[in-house]
This record gives C-alpha cells, structure tokens and sequence, in this order.
C-alpha cells in the first residue's frame, strides 16, 4: 500500500473506484472535475491509498483556489456541496488529509478544506464546523406515498394548482433551451443578491454530462413563455437538484413546486434510491424550510479547515461583507452582474 498525489487518474481504474464506493457522489466524477478545470481553471489534485494490486483503495479529490480577493486554498472540492473522503478507516481518512494539505504547503495555500458529508458520520469525525445541511429524499416507496408526504398546503396543493393554470413541464435538448434557463438564472440570482455563475459554467456542464444521459433541463412554459426551470445531475442511483430559476412574475402559477415534483417522479421512474435538493447554509431559514416542505431528510454537512483558519468575509453567507455585497447585487443591473459573475465568480470556489 503507498500514498500517491497526482493530477490523473487511470479512468478506468477511478470509474470503477466511485461507482462503488458508497460516499461517492456527482462531485467525484470525472465529467465534474472537467466542468471546473475547463471553467475556471482549476487543476485536480488526486491524492490516493493504492493497494498492493495497483487498485485505487482510498482517496480525496482537491483543487488549489488561488485568489488576490478570497486567499490561497485548498479545496476538496471547489463549487461542490459535497466531496467526501473516499475511505473505509479513519486511519485512512488522515492519512489523505495529511497528503492534501502537504500540498497546501508545497503551494502556499493558506489552508485546506474539506467538506464532509457521508464519511464524517460513518467515521466518527468530529473536528469540523456545520455550516450546511443537506436535504434529501427518500425514494423507496411507490410515487403515491412520496406525494403525500408532501407538505399539504405549500407543496401539494401547489402542485395541483400549476397543472390546473396550464403550466406545461417539458424537457430541454437545444442550445436555446439552455438560453432559456440562463435567462431566468440572471434574474433569479439578481433577486436573491448572489453572484452569477458564467454562461459558459453552464455550457461545459451541459456538453459534459448531457450526451452521457445524466443531466436533465426542465422548463415550464406558460401560454408559451418559459416561467422556470430546473437542472438535475445523475449519479449513482442518487438525482442532484443543482440549479433552478424562475421568473417572479410569474410565482402564483407555482410552475418551480411542478418542476421538483416532476424531477422527483423521473428519478423515481429511473429506479433511483435518493433526491438531493442541495447545499442549504443553516443561516437561511427560508430556504431550510422550504426544502423541509418536500418530506425531506435533513442531514448536517462538515466543513473543516486544515490547519483551522478563518476564510475571506465574501466567503461567509453571515459576514458583513457578504449582506453589502447582496444588496449591491440586488441594485445593479442584471448585465453588471453578468460580467461580474464572468470576470469574479472563479474566486469563490
């Protein structure tokens, strides 16, 4: 057994290796890491426990953040919910977190992150900071059970009401339907003061995992308008609820409760175990709520910094840093965000 960093992986001994480790997520996959090199530029850093027979036993992906405005870091994994350690043992575990920050050192980031979420449970580990929680469904009962342990008035009833408008749910395969997504990604974002992730972001993300048959773009149309639409990732028997958007005038039509409830019935139709609706910061008790509606699990998530370090203000949902820049968000033109999101968003990672 040795203990190896590299920035490649034999793709199909690390296919092999995530399709059937049971903390694996999106995050791991290789289409993924491509998304975030291609995008913003980060190298993957692959730090790995290789057995006797050449096999990859454990690891933790990681890639260097380097930022004048955020700081040196790094991160396991940038723009990921979740990245957990790929092991079996706590032996295991810091021995990969000792080689991820070696490297930290060798290129004079200011710390190491890693961002737990399986593994830190299973394994015990309690030097970490919940920041996050993750909410998701359970799919192993029939389609009828899953709704009506729905919310019954902000979820159910929704539901029922965007069927009765009219709102039509179809799935996205052009480039202008991705245009379509990006549109009311602007203004959703806007509202909601968080910086814009690039159009191309979403590009290298469609072209990557969309011929692969694990990626879906759903848009409701309304009288012919699209109003909403959400992006699911696939992997691993689990549905990623990754983005969504929608237009605000259009918000009693309730076209974003019909959107989930036809993700969650794909997913189920596919044969998959789990819904994850996504990161959820434990300071935004809306969103925790409204994610709590669907009948969901809520599982805290760890985020902890080797050698403990207190990360750059803009980087921090509660910061005072962070509610300036949301409210300068919210006032700006949505083209301002825009070429801010293009010229900045890498340096949130």
């Amino acid at each position: 057994m040795r203990i190896i960093t590299t920035n490649s992986v034999d793709p199909l001994l690390w296919d092999t290796f995530i399709n059937n480790h049971p903390f694996s997520s999106i995050y791991h996959h290789p289409f993924w890491l491509n998304v975030l090199e291609n995008t913003y530029g980060y190298r993957p850093f692959y730090h790995l426990i290789i057995n006797d027979a050449g096999n990859y036993q454990a690891a933790v992906v990681s890639a260097l953040v380097s930022s004048p405005f955020t700081g040196k870091r790094m991160v396991s994994l940038p723009f990921s919910d979740m990245c957990d350690p790929l092991v079996e043992t706590e032996e295991q575990l810091r021995a990969l977190m000792t080689a991820v920050d070696k490297t930290r050192k060798r290129l004079h980031g200011r710390f190491s992150e890693f961002r737990f979420f399986q593994g830190v449970s299973c394994l015990n580990f309690k030097e970490t900071d919940n920041e996050y929680c993750v909410h998701r469904l359970s799919l192993d009962r029939p389609l009828e059970q899953i709704f009506r342990s729905f919310h019954k008035n902000c979820v159910q009833r929704a539901v029922k009401k965007a069927a009765r408008e009219g709102v039509d749910v179809i799935q996205g395969h052009r480039p202008y339907d991705l245009k379509a997504f990006y549109r009311l990604h602007l203004m959703t974002r806007k509202k909601h003061g968080v910086p814009v992730q690039p159009l191309r972001f979403f590009r290298n993300l469609w072209n990557a995992f969309y011929p692969q048959n694990m990626a879906t773009l759903l848009l409701a149309k309304f009288h012919g308008k699209v109003i909403a639409s959400v992006i699911i990732l696939w992997h691993n028997k689990t549905g990623y609820y990754k983005f969504g958007a929608s237009d605000d005038a259009f918000q009693k039509q309730r076209a974003n409760q019909l959107l989930m409830w036809e993700a969650i019935q794909i997913a189920h139709r596919k044969g998959y175990a789990m819904f994850d609706f996504g990161r959820t910061s434990v300071a935004n008790a809306g969103l925790d709520e409204y994610k709590s509606r669907w009948g969901t699990e809520k599982i805290p998530m760890a985020y902890f910094q080797l050698p403990p370090s207190k990360k750059a203000g803009m980087l921090v949902e509660t910061s005072p840093i962070h509610h300036h820049l949301k409210k300068i968000m919210t006032s700006v033109p949505t083209c301002i965000n825009r070429i801010g999101g293009e010229l900045f968003y890498g340096h949130l990672g």
